[in-house]
């Protein structure tokens, strides 16, 4: 005999606040399709950072634009190329790391490479020599190693962001001047997983952008959006749509537009923490809020 409940078919019976409750989202899901209709319609433009492109959004019309290039993924390449030079000889039979790793640096030191990566494979070749010699790897090794590393690694980096930093703003030119939306009608969307890294010089690049807009008088952060996860256009008109929609409330019945960027509850929680623990401590009953 089954211990659960018989399904009669019959719908539950709301009472009036749960009914109102759930008018409400339905009237909130309607509003949030509203937004999404004038985005479809490209009243709305969206500029996305996805992988290695950005990706313009104005109704049907999508279209992706390069921003990292040959020259970017060299940098990163010849990054990597100095880690898995210290991976190969910790981890790997050494004969064999010394044997791979100097074929590599045969075949890089043919290619055209900046000063930086020139110096690296310097690094390299030093590490593969102090190594054959004694025939171990030692921390000392490593160590100097990375001491000799860290400013490469500086260079790479800040070669890198000129080349990223270089082509959103020019890609973000082209795009503004194809569309011509006003600064109030576009949004910038950051795709990235659950932590921003290389993503971050993105938002910050869209940041200035809007920074720069003698149109946006207000908190720029509605228009930048960081979207963790997201794949899809679709995705990214969903969540402005959800932004546009909790703008106009939060500035209606909060006074800030902001005022639904984070979790309601998070807005009194500090208070109401202080609060309640003081209560403990005085020995006062803490009781629900009825």
């Amino acid at each position: 005999m089954s211990n659960q409940p018989e399904d009669t078919g019959a719908p539950a019976v709301l009472s009036p606040l749960q009914a109102l409750n759930q008018h409400f989202y339905q009237l909130y899901a309607k509003r949030k399709h509203y937004f999404e209709q004038q985005i479809t319609a490209g009243e709305v433009l969206l500029i996305i950072r996805s992988g290695s492109d950005l990706i313009s959004c104005c109704g049907s019309e999508i279209k992706h634009y390069p921003v990292n290039g040959d020259n970017y993924h060299q940098l990163k390449a010849l990054a990597h190329s100095a880690l898995a030079a210290s991976y190969s000889l910790q981890h790997m039979p050494l004969p064999q790391a010394i044997t791979l790793l100097r074929d590599y640096l045969q075949q890089l030191q043919a290619m055209t490479l900046p000063s930086a990566g020139q110096d690296m494979l310097n690094a390299i070749r030093q590490l593969l020599n102090n190594v054959a010699e004694q025939n171990c790897v030692t921390h000392l090794h490593i160590q100097h190693y990375a001491d000799a590393l860290q400013p490469l690694f500086s260079k790479l980096i800040t070669l890198s962001a000129t080349d990223e930093v270089t082509h959103l703003h020019k890609q973000l030119g082209v795009i503004c001047e194809r569309y011509r939306k006003a600064a109030t009608d576009t949004f910038y969307i950051v795709f990235g997983g659950p932590q921003a890294r290389s993503q971050e010089l993105t938002k910050r690049v869209f940041t200035k952008w809007c920074n720069d807009s003698d149109e946006l008088l207000v908190d720029n952060s509605h228009h930048v959006r960081y979207f963790e996860g997201a794949q899809t256009v679709a995705e990214a008109a969903s969540l402005v749509a959800t932004a546009m929609a909790d703008r106009e409330l939060a500035q209606t019945f909060l006074g800030q537009a902001n005022g639904l960027e984070q979790d309601i509850l998070g807005r009194a929680a500090d208070k109401v923490i202080e609060r309640h623990w003081a209560a403990l401590k005085a020995g006062v009953p803490v009781n629900a809020a009825s």
